[in-house]
């Protein structure tokens, strides 16, 4: 199960997440982040803390994000994020392409 929690705060989105990002849960994910990304022209703000598991679907969604935001000049951050999710970004070589 995921739970998604959008928060528009004026100069970017504040994005709060709970559950598991897999790709059971991925496609909910993935259209929100992706069309808040695509739509808009603001950074967005993640926080991962209540992430309990997050697998490679998960770390390809964030890429993709990540590559939209940067083509209209505008960041993804990682605010607060699990151990979990720390370890999978680690163990993907992916922890210094996100702001964390």
């Amino acid at each position: 199960m995921i739970d998604i929690d959008i928060k528009d705060n004026g100069l970017s989105f504040f994005v709060i997440i709970k559950g598991e990002i897999e790709i059971i849960h991925i496609k909910e994910f993935k259209e929100k982040l992706t069309s808040l990304a695509e739509k808009n022209n603001k950074d967005i703000e993640l926080d991962l803390s209540d992430v309990e598991y997050m697998d490679s679907s998960g770390v390809g969604t964030l890429l993709n994000v990540l590559r939209i935001l940067r083509q209209k000049g505008k960041r993804l951050y990682i605010r607060k994020l699990s151990d979990r999710v720390l370890n999978v970004l680690k163990l993907s070589s992916l922890n210094e392409m996100f702001d964390l």
